[in-house]
């Protein structure tokens, strides 16, 4: 079996999202990182090319990228570049800088 490549769906409020179709793959997420749900938490959303598997991941102060890729990586997924690179974008965005990808 090939590599799964995942694209960035969407990065939102974790109220937005669980009042979304997205909602259980929030819940999921949360639980398997044993942590509670507060609405103002951001989240990034992926969808898995080819499956109808989401993978969401949240947004702390101090999320990586690389995190996020290593961690997709363990399920033999790959980020593709455009998603990495606007993920890079916000991340870099909320912590206050302004670096152009």
């Amino acid at each position: 079996m090939g590599e799964f490549v995942a694209t960035l769906l969407t990065i939102l409020k974790v109220e937005d999202g669980l009042n979304s179709e997205l909602g259980d793959f929030i819940k999921v997420r949360a639980a398997i990182e044993d942590r509670k749900l507060k609405n103002d938490d951001i989240v990034a959303v992926f969808n898995i090319q080819g499956t109808t598997s989401y993978q969401v991941f949240f947004l702390d102060e101090d999320t990586e990228v690389d995190e996020i890729k290593e961690k997709l990586d363990k399920l033999n997924v790959r980020l593709n570049y455009d998603s990495e690179e606007a993920l890079k974008r916000y991340i870099n965005a909320r912590r206050g800088r302004n670096e152009r990808c």
